[in-house]
């Protein structure tokens, strides 16, 4: 059984195939997304899309400094 990928509290199931759109107009305005400032909430969805397509898990984020631990 595969593990599943998780980004910042949100699952992806095994072998997410959706396209970049697809995942942007699912997720993009979710509470992981909309409080972050339009010009770095791109850069998080990608981030977030390359978890979800790759199926490994996301770094620890600290939610002060949004660095990676």
């Amino acid at each position: 059984m595969s593990k599943q990928a998780s980004y910042k509290g949100i699952i992806f199931e095994p072998g997410y195939n959706k396209t970049y759109a697809e995942f942007k107009k699912e997720f993009g305005m979710t509470h992981i997304f909309k409080n972050i400032h339009p010009d770095e909430r791109e850069s998080e969805l990608k981030n977030a899309y390359k978890v979800a397509k790759d199926g490994h898990t996301s770094p620890a984020i600290t939610e002060s400094e949004g660095t990676q631990k």
